[in-house]
């Protein structure tokens, strides 16, 4: 008998003499049932962290359309000098977010950056931010009443821990109202 096969057997002898409390959260009284049931438990959660994740990531995008829809008559432009006119009045405009990954995209994240090539979550990620930004800008604008964003620029910093992936993506620029 092999070293592993009697590991084996020891270890079922052992959760056969576990506490039936245990057996049931631990999944049997077997390696075999208890890697079979933990490794369901395992993709389940996943799964459903994933489609839970998914559908938050899709209903930011909806909230974002729906906001955008009253801004669009406040135009941005990266030129640095005023549309022409007699600009009213400038502000110094802030636009700023912090967008997190969550946990399961983390993980798919790591093994696609052991393989190499495009990392479509980080490419949502940064889409996210950079909307989301660019709207809370024009919101500033609005509150503000002006009418153009010019010299609008984009920063991004990576804000990361041991399990955390998220970027702050800030937009600013100058708000200017036009007489008309």
């Amino acid at each position: 008998m092999s070293k592993i096969s009697e590991a084996i057997e020891e270890f079922d002898q052992a959760m056969g003499r576990a506490p039936d409390w245990f057996q049931e959260v631990f999944g049997g009284s077997s390696m075999t049932e208890m890697l079979i049931y933990n490794g369901i438990q395992v993709i389940g959660i996943g799964l459903a962290g994933w489609l839970l994740a998914t559908w938050f990531e899709h209903r930011h995008f909806k909230s974002m359309d729906q906001r955008e829809i009253p801004l669009g008559d406040i135009s941005t432009t990266t030129a640095k000098h005023p549309p022409p006119g007699e600009p009213q009045g400038a502000a110094l405009l802030i636009g700023s977010v912090v967008v997190a990954h969550d946990y399961f995209r983390t993980v798919v994240i790591f093994f696609r950056r052991l393989i190499g090539g495009n990392i479509r979550p980080y490419e949502r990620l940064v889409e996210r931010g950079r909307r989301e930004a660019l709207i809370r800008l024009k919101e500033e604008a609005d509150l503000r009443q002006c009418d153009k964003i010019i010299n609008v620029r984009f920063a991004t910093t990576a804000v990361s821990g041991r399990f955390l992936h998220a970027i702050e993506m800030v937009a600013y620029g100058t708000g200017v109202r036009t007489v008309k």
